[in-house]
């Protein structure tokens, strides 16, 4: 009976290594997206029933901050004002296109149900953009240019 397993054994084997030669192999990617972080400004899944605003952006204040060697990390912080306590900031980051361009999209959201004082409130919001190896690229922040950085 020990005869018979030996040669079973070898088969199966035989078969397996058999099926691995049949999976295609798959074309690298040229180009890999870089994951964006979360930042915690993302759109919510209560922010369907709440009103979307503008935010009043201090561009020439806001910073780009990118690493110094490569894979470059690269992160937004955002200044502005909300236009009061009630609302949310929300930021959309988009991962770069085929022109390099890294597009924000920044507004805020409220319920307009709810009474709130009358007063501006600032942010300061550190958005990460993800980690680049190679190229340069832009960041426009709803439409407006606000750096670029070569990676």
């Amino acid at each position: 009976m020990k005869e018979k397993y030996p040669p079973l054994f070898i088969i199966v084997l035989i078969l397996s290594l058999a099926g691995c030669a049949l999976i295609p192999d798959q074309p690298p990617s040229l180009t890999p997206t870089p994951a964006i972080p979360p930042s915690g400004y993302e759109p919510q899944p209560g922010d369907a029933k709440l009103r979307r605003a503008k935010v009043f952006l201090d561009v020439e204040n806001s910073r780009l901050v990118v690493g110094d060697e490569p894979p470059v990390k690269a992160r937004l912080t955002l200044i502005g004002n909300l236009s009061d306590p009630c609302h949310q900031l929300r930021v959309v980051v988009t991962p770069a296109n085929a022109n390099n361009e890294i597009n924000l999209d920044v507004y805020s959201v409220f319920d307009p149900g709810v009474a709130c004082i009358t007063v501006l409130k600032p942010f300061d919001a550190t958005i990460p953009l993800g980690i680049y190896n190679g190229g340069h690229f832009t960041i426009f922040v709803n439409g407006d240019f606000v750096g670029e950085f070569d990676a």
